[in-house]
């Protein structure tokens, strides 16, 4: 959800940027201007780097009743860790992460409160994502 009126926003220029966290809330970030083009009718359209960071940060603020295998790719790639190293962090094997982002399986309870430890101690971190240090405004 953009905050700022998209008929005023002009290619070359920052975006101002809303992500919803569902009940949590919401967390206002700027997305750079080299992650933007036009689209045909001249609103912004998001770029991948755009597309990956708001995925990112998702992952990191929202408190999701389900992790899906996007929430558990997103997180891990934020934290820029490989799967062998998520996979110790959660103490599960590479295959069970990689099980868990094709979808093919889904965390265990044990498995997903250690998810949600690594998730809270990215939110205290000044976790970078994609060259930016996160910000809550």
């Amino acid at each position: 959800m953009v905050t700022s009126n998209l008929k005023s926003w002009k290619p070359g220029a920052d975006l101002p940027y809303v992500i919803r966290l569902g009940d949590e809330g919401m967390l206002a970030i700027s997305l750079p201007a080299a992650w933007l083009k036009a689209d045909r009718s001249g609103e912004p359209l998001l770029l991948p780097p755009a597309v990956r960071a708001v995925d990112r940060l998702r992952a990191i603020f929202a408190d999701r009743k389900q992790i899906t295998p996007g929430f558990i790719v997103s997180l891990r790639e934020a934290m820029g860790l490989t799967q062998e190293q998520f996979a110790r962090k959660v103490n599960v094997s590479k295959m069970t992460v990689s099980r868990w982002e094709c979808g093919r399986m889904g965390p265990s309870q044990s498995a997903v409160a250690a998810i949600r430890r690594l998730q809270a101690r990215a939110r205290k971190s000044g976790l970078v994502i994609d060259g930016h240090k996160k910000t809550a405004a």
